[in-house]
């Protein structure tokens, strides 16, 4: 059954929601589905029984908390969870970000997964138990998530299972053999790791594209497309976003007031702040506050 939401842009696919008449006929299959979030949107400690979920970042930035570690990813890097797993987005909302998501039922668990012999089967566990936490990947495999989504939307059997299954198999075999696009060169690669690590350092500082382009060593153009190649965003989004986190730091540990913040940190003004904070962070500067205090005592 797929499900479109034109609130966050959502589209599903979900087998536990088929009846009888529209069975897949794919167990390993438990549900597909896209996501595009324009602002921040809650989502609390969750696991899933007797199934992996592997999770896209396409677009954006997307921090999960594992038993109190955090992952960070960003556009084209994929997040694993195993078999009843408990886990959540950091500070239970998900940030303004576009993702894939695959949730399908333990290898472990099926004598024939996607019709894997029995040593293929003992190789994928294999696999699958040494995968990373995050993986890097490349576009073939955002194409693998494109394809299974148009056969469970347009095909019918026999042909929708075996496609299915062929889909679902190709992108585990991306994730747990991944084969990097070529990156950019190292020198260039390292001097934009350098600009973000020094946007990070100072957040309040006034950051305009051609300065840090500058700084690169290339044009505002093209650092601006190198940008959203690496991070899955733009440097403007970047900054906000750095900003957002920093002024969380200092309204859990300062007695710093809203507005004060607000125009150290340039927004045009605190309501500015409050809508871009919310957006990030799914509550208000003065909800934040509070929470993090009630944490501490």
């Amino acid at each position: 059954m797929a499900v479109h939401n034109s609130r966050t842009n959502r589209w599903e696919y979900d087998t536990q929601k088929l009846d009888q008449s529209g069975s897949l006929q794919v167990p390993e299959l438990i549900m597909l589905g896209y996501d595009h979030f324009t602002e921040a949107m809650p989502l609390s400690h969750h696991e899933h029984d007797g199934a992996y979920e592997f999770v896209l970042t396409d677009s954006g930035k997307v921090t999960w908390e594992v038993d109190g570690q955090l992952f960070e990813t960003r556009a084209g890097e994929l997040f694993h969870t195993r078999p009843n797993e408990p886990h959540r987005a950091r500070m239970d909302f998900m940030e303004p970000c576009s993702i894939w998501w695959l949730i399908v039922r333990n290898p472990s668990s099926c004598t024939s997964w996607l019709g894997l012999s029995e040593d293929e089967l003992r190789e994928m566990m294999d696999k699958l138990n040494h995968l990373p936490r995050i993986v890097r990947t490349n576009t073939r495999m955002k194409i693998s998530f494109d394809k299974l989504r148009h056969a469970l939307e347009t095909e019918e059997q026999p042909w929708l299972k075996l496609k299915v299954r062929h889909y679902m198999l190709d992108l585990i075999l991306l994730m747990t053999e991944p084969s990097p696009e070529p990156q950019i060169p190292e020198d260039l690669h390292d001097a934009m790791l350098k600009a973000v690590e020094n946007i990070r350092m100072q957040p309040e500082k006034h950051w305009v594209n051609k300065e840090i382009a500058a700084s690169v060593g290339v044009s505002e153009s093209h650092f601006y497309r190198l940008f959203r190649q690496t991070f899955g965003q733009s440097p403007s989004s970047f900054v906000e976003r750095t900003r957002v986190e920093y002024a969380a730091q200092l309204l859990s540990h300062s007695p710093i007031s809203i507005t004060r913040l607000a125009a150290d940190l340039e927004f045009k003004s605190s309501q500015h702040f409050s809508t871009v904070f919310k957006k990030v962070t799914g509550v208000t500067p003065s909800h934040w506050r509070t929470a993090q205090r009630k944490s501490i005592e």
